[in-house]
């Protein structure tokens, strides 16, 4: 290659890389907006809740938030998220309604015994003993979903002392990823989060959090949406994030799932690309008398992007 057509390649290249930059930018400055937009599209959270703060065994704190009073439904919130991405849910659930902050997201801080899945399933029961829950449907989205499916194997009869059924979103009964690329990912991943840790920067680049929210959406997710979950994603600690994705990437309970004993109904939307519907099927498969409902259109987000359907599922 001859110096002038290598200066033409280059400028070619740095010229679409220049274009790329220049409609990240603009697409990303569309998606966002401002509180008074998050308040008017209903997505924050309702003036009148009540927090508490649950001391856990280990040391850690969890925060949840609470409305209402009856019929008792317990939400739980996928990694990366907080009690913040039940606002609708909060708002509109008939009876009393729990949200649950997660250690490591929101205003929850681990303890002593770190974020395995067995620590967060721990966290969860004790959530459910503090706060005298009974009777609830427990609905978790994702890690959520994942954290109650192992509670619910791991210690039945402690949950049953509190939840009548469980209600699985956009979760999964494995990993993510084959044994290969989990570990390549997770190493990847681990370097990278713990580099944004020791800088005091979120999980990704200001621009990157936008197109990282997008793909949790299906088709046309509304700006506030995609607001609220970049908010969520922006304050989450990287260091937290590193430790969960190793064991997002190693969570595996499909050869358990028989064992279930509570009524399950499982949720997917076809366009979920994160945990997508083979793997609700995944669990409906292998529970017995489980329900799947499968929502066109939708994409990981169901308590943003399908609201009153979700609400009506919960609530059925």
């Amino acid at each position: 290659m001859n110096l002038r057509r290598a200066s033409f390649l280059g400028a070619g290249v740095a010229g679409g890389a220049g274009l790329a930059y220049l409609l990240q930018r603009t697409a990303a400055g569309r998606w966002r907006v401002g509180a008074e937009e998050l308040a008017a599209a209903g997505l924050s959270l309702p003036p009148d809740i009540r927090h508490h703060f649950v001391t856990t065994s280990d040391g850690g704190r969890l925060h949840v938030v609470e409305r209402g009073e009856g019929p008792t439904s317990v939400l739980v919130h996928g990694v990366t998220l907080s009690a913040a991405t039940w606002a609708t849910q909060l708002r509109t659930l008939p009876g009393r309604v729990l949200a649950v902050s997660q250690r490591g997201h929101g205003q929850s801080r681990a303890g002593r015994e770190g974020y395995t899945f067995e620590r967060l399933a721990a966290d969860l029961a004790e959530v459910l003993s503090e706060l005298d829950v009974r009777d609830a449907v427990l609905v978790g989205h994702s890690m959520g979903g994942m954290v109650a499916q192992l509670l619910a194997l791991d210690r039945p009869e402690d949950l049953s002392l509190h939840v009548r059924r469980l209600l699985l979103v956009a979760s999964t009964p494995g990993p993510i990823a084959g044994p290969p690329l989990a570990a390549i990912a997770a190493a990847a991943s681990a370097r990278a989060l713990a580099s944004a840790e020791r800088k005091g920067r979120g999980p990704f680049p200001k621009s990157a959090t936008v197109w990282a929210s997008r793909v949790a959406f299906g088709a046309a997710p509304s700006p506030a949406a995609m607001e609220l979950l970049c908010e969520m994603l922006d304050s989450m600690s990287p260091g937290a994030l590193a430790e969960l994705t190793r064991h997002l990437l190693a969570f595996d309970v499909r050869d358990r799932l028989a064992e279930l004993a509570l009524p399950v109904h499982v949720v997917v939307g076809t366009r979920d690309l994160l945990t997508p519907p083979r793997a609700a099927r995944g669990i409906a498969d292998r529970v017995r008398g489980s329900r799947l409902t499968v929502l066109p259109g939708c994409g990981h987000m169901v308590m943003l992007e399908r609201a009153g359907t979700l609400c009506d599922l919960v609530t059925e």
